[in-house]
């Protein structure tokens, strides 16, 4: 609560909301102060703690038993387009945040939303975090953690600049490792052709928001290749000049760096 009271954040909690809050415990904000290297939360920069507390809201009224897996919209924006930053919700025989098991006490109800009760502090995900935490990129985020690949590529999904990444399931990975009768896992795969095919799905061109799109955007990727988003309502769209590459699964997953569209297929020039 004091961390509400220094950021001018204690309003939200009246506020009509609807919210479900992810609200840390106080023994949270000790291992906070350990890993920030600080002895009080004071000498935590204010603005950089009310975008942390503004990522634990999110919009919406959610018990546990309520929220699909997928992406939540919460209210810290991403700073050059306003697009709300996404956390990201598993369900098994688990409830996960981020790839946390961390609920401590669940659904306790209020006039304006619930509030979960979490035993961290949940941290802002840049891109390579959010690759990191869902199953379906777990591919990609392994080839971008091969020791041989271009550490320009982790510099770029990781720093302060915005990019836009269309990142190819787990499903689209092995359909074109299967087109392949050499490669069987992605350590077969050249590094040549991994550093190539991740030029072709990564836009340097800024934080790109689908959504905000109407009705079709063209784009060039950091390969030098031009691909276009078009909207063919319900279908979304890559395609390469009036050839269609491949559709988009899930739209604007946004980090604190930039923004990733989840595509069903490898993205390569023909």
């Amino acid at each position: 609560m004091y961390a509400m009271d220094r950021t001018n954040l204690t309003y939200l909690l009246a506020d009509e909301g609807p919210y479900t809050v992810f609200a840390p415990v106080q023994a949270s904000f000790s291992n906070f102060r350990l890993k920030h290297n600080i002895s009080h939360i004071d000498q935590y920069p204010e603005e950089k703690l009310s975008e942390i507390l503004r990522y634990h809201f999110v919009t919406g009224r959610y018990s546990l038993s309520d929220m699909a897996e997928g992406y939540y919209p919460t209210l810290l924006k991403e700073k050059t387009t306003g697009n709300p930053i996404d956390l990201f919700i598993e369900k098994y025989d688990f409830f996960r945040i981020n790839g946390l098991n961390v609920i401590d006490e669940p659904d306790l109800a209020s006039v304006n939303g619930y509030i979960q009760s979490i035993n961290t502090v949940l941290e802002i995900p840049d891109l390579m975090d959010h690759l990191s935490i869902n199953k379906d990129f777990s591919m990609i985020f392994q080839i971008l953690k091969r020791k041989d690949i271009d550490p320009e590529f982790i510099t770029r999904l990781s720093n302060s600049d915005r990019v836009t990444l269309f990142a190819p399931t787990d499903a689209a990975l092995r359909s074109y490792l299967d087109s392949h009768f050499d490669w069987e896992t992605i350590d077969d795969v050249p590094v040549e052709f991994l550093n190539a095919m991740l030029s072709d799905h990564l836009v340097d061109q800024g934080n790109i928001v689908l959504k905000d799109i109407f009705p079709d955007i063209s784009m060039s990727t950091l390969s030098g290749w031009e691909i276009a988003v078009h909207i063919d309502y319900p279908r979304w769209k890559v395609m390469a000049g009036t050839a269609k590459i491949a559709e988009l699964n899930i739209r604007d997953i946004q980090g604190s760096n930039g923004i990733i569209h989840q595509v069903d297929r490898v993205l390569r020039p023909r």
